[in-house]
């Protein structure tokens, strides 16, 4: 049971390390990290579009879902792109979701470590509530986004690095 614990966390540790990036840009140059943030998802987005139109078109297949899948996620990169001001602008929804899903996620693997390490479970507890609490004070005051969504990355991406390498 251990071991299956320990290789389903080491993968979260280089996830951690990213966090922790993101959380540093974001507190060093917090619009431009934004802006970067979507210019980046909208080029992989239109990329994975325009590869799928192309295995579309490749195959010759009547299915025209792939065709749309493609079509939809290069005007979806495409509006990232260049409307990248008007994604910053609920930028604050989409930090607090990542949160609150890496909080859950952090109250399971609490969960799961309880009875194989104790003092670890309580560590990532209370890493789970600390990411948690920067979710909620992320919707419901969104002014404090940049920084305190960018110590709150740092704080998710330690949590990961520290308690999950630890097992």
């Amino acid at each position: 049971m251990a071991k299956k614990i320990t290789s389903m966390f080491k993968s979260y540790v280089f996830d951690g390390v990213l966090l922790i990036a993101l959380g540093i840009a974001m507190l060093i140059w917090p619009q431009e990290s934004l802006k970067t943030l979507c210019y980046v998802i909208g080029a992989v987005f239109a990329a994975m579009g325009i590869i799928k139109v192309i295995a579309f078109l490749a195959k010759k297949s009547k299915n025209s879902s792939g065709m749309f899948v493609g079509l939809l996620q290069v005007a979806i990169g495409c509006a990232l792109i260049f409307a990248s001001d008007f994604f910053i602008s609920f930028f604050h929804f989409i930090t607090a979701f990542i949160l609150l899903y890496g909080a859950i996620m952090m109250f399971i693997n609490a969960f799961n470590l309880r009875k194989v390490f104790g003092m670890m479970f309580m560590i990532s507890l209370i890493f789970a509530v600390i990411t948690l609490v920067f979710a909620i004070i992320i919707l419901t005051n969104p002014a404090f986004l940049i920084q305190l969504g960018g110590i709150a990355l740092i704080v998710e991406g330690l949590a990961m690095v520290v308690v999950l390498r630890t097992v």
